[in-house]
C-alpha cells in the first residue's frame, strides 16, 4: 500500500455529513440566507464581499480566506498537497511527515519545505494551486452546505501561493461541472466503483483509444475503488479522475451502475382494428421507379460526444499563468 493510499479517507463524493449550527456573530454571517442549493457558495460570496479572514467549514471541506480572497482549500475527496508532492517524486513520505511535525506556526509547512531545500518555490506554488482548485470543486458542490466560519483561522501549510479571488474559484468550479456534464450526463459514475470492461465488450472496437490518464485510471481500477479512491491511490487530481471516468463511461470502457442505464421504453400497444370487407379489385397501378434511399451511417447511429482529451490540469495552469502575467 502506498503512502497516498494509506492516507486516503474511506469517502465517496456523496454522503458527507451536513449540519448548520445556529449561532450568533460570525455564524449568522454564514447562515443567513444560504440554505438550499449552492449554500456554501453563497456563504463564501458573502464573506468575500466582507473581506473576511478565516476558515469557512462545510459539509464537503473547508476554504481559507485572507481579506476575502482564497489562500487554501481542502476536502476529503481531493488529494492534499502532501499526496501530490509524494506522487510526483518531489518528497518521500518520511520527508513530508518530518515537515508537518517540525514546521513552525509562523512559516508553516510550505515555508519549511522551501527553507530546507526540499522543494523549489515554483514547484510548491504550482502544486498548491492545483490542489486548491481541486479541493474547491468539491467544497463548492451544489449540495454542499456551510457549517461554521472561524475568524482568523489559518491553514497549517502557511502562506504558499498568491491568494485567488473567490469569484474566480467559483467560476472555475462551475466550468468544471459543465465539463463533466458534457463528457457524460449521469453522475452515478462519480461515487460507484470503477469496473473496467474487456476489450471485446467496448462498442465493437470502435471507441477512441484511451488517453494516458484514462489508462492510469483503468490500471488502478480493481473493481472496488471509486474515482476518489483512485485519485488518492495515484496522487492525481480528483476532478481529472472524475472526468476520465465519465469519458470512459461515454466510450463504454467501464461497466455502468444500474441507475445510470437508460430505462427501456415499452413499445406502444397496437390499436385493435375491426375487419374490413374485401374491396373490389382495383386496376393495376402504374410502375413507379423506386426512390433511392441513402445507406445508414457506418457508425451505426449517433454516439455519445467525447470532448477533447486535453489534461484539465494543463488548461488550468495556462489560465493561472495568464492571470498572473496580467497582474505583473
Amino acid at each position: 500500500m502506498t503512502g497516498a493510499e494509506a492516507a486516503r479517507p474511506a469517502l465517496a463524493v456523496r454522503g458527507l455529513p451536513r449540519r448548520i449550527p445556529a449561532r450568533g456573530g460570525a455564524q449568522a454571517q454564514v447562515r443567513a440566507g444560504v440554505v438550499g442549493a449552492y449554500a456554501f457558495t453563497a456563504a463564501l460570496a458573502r464573506l468575500a464581499e466582507a473581506r473576511a479572514s478565516g476558515a469557512l467549514y462545510g459539509s464537503a471541506g473547508a476554504v481559507y480566506l485572507r481579506d476575502g480572497a482564497i489562500v487554501h482549500a481542502e476536502s476529503p475527496c481531493a488529494p492534499d498537497l502532501g499526496v501530490r508532492l509524494m506522487a510526483c517524486g518531489l518528497l518521500s513520505p518520511d520527508q513530508w511527515r518530518e515537515a508537518v511535525t517540525t514546521a513552525s506556526a509562523e512559516r508553516g509547512v510550505g515555508g519549511h519545505l522551501v527553507d530546507t531545500g526540499r522543494v523549489a518555490r515554483g514547484e510548491l506554488e504550482l502544486c498548491h494551486l492545483l490542489a486548491l482548485f481541486d479541493a474547491a470543486y468539491f467544497t463548492l458542490l451544489p449540495d454542499s452546505e456551510p457549517d461554521r466560519f472561524q475568524p482568523g483561522a489559518t491553514s497549517r501549510l502557511g502562506p504558499i501561493s498568491r491568494a485567488v479571488p473567490a469569484q474566480r474559484v467559483a467560476r472555475e468550479a462551475q466550468r468544471r461541472r459543465a465539463q463533466l456534464e458534457r463528457a457524460w450526463p449521469w453522475d452515478d459514475t462519480d461515487a460507484g466503483p470503477v469496473v473496467p470492461r474487456s476489450e471485446g465488450e467496448v462498442r465493437g472496437g470502435r471507441a477512441r483509444a484511451p488517453t494516458p490518464g484514462q489508462l492510469a485510471v483503468l490500471a488502478a481500477a480493481d473493481g472496488s475503488r471509486t474515482p476518489v479512491q483512485i485519485a488518492w491511490h495515484l496522487g492525481r487530481s480528483a476532478f481529472a479522475t472524475l472526468l476520465d471516468v465519465r469519458r470512459l463511461a461515454a466510450t463504454g470502457r467501464i461497466s455502468m451502475p444500474v441507475r445510470a442505464q437508460a430505462p427501456a421504453v415499452p413499445a406502444p400497444a397496437r390499436p385493435v382494428v375491426p375487419p374490413v370487407p374485401p374491396a373490389p379489385p382495383a386496376p393495376p397501378a402504374p410502375v413507379v421507379p423506386p426512390v433511392p434511399v441513402p445507406p445508414p451511417p457506418a457508425h451505426g447511429g449517433p454516439q455519445p460526444a467525447v470532448p477533447p482529451s486535453s489534461d484539465p490540469s494543463v488548461a488550468l495552469l495556462l489560465r493561472l499563468r495568464a492571470a498572473l502575467e496580467a497582474h505583473l
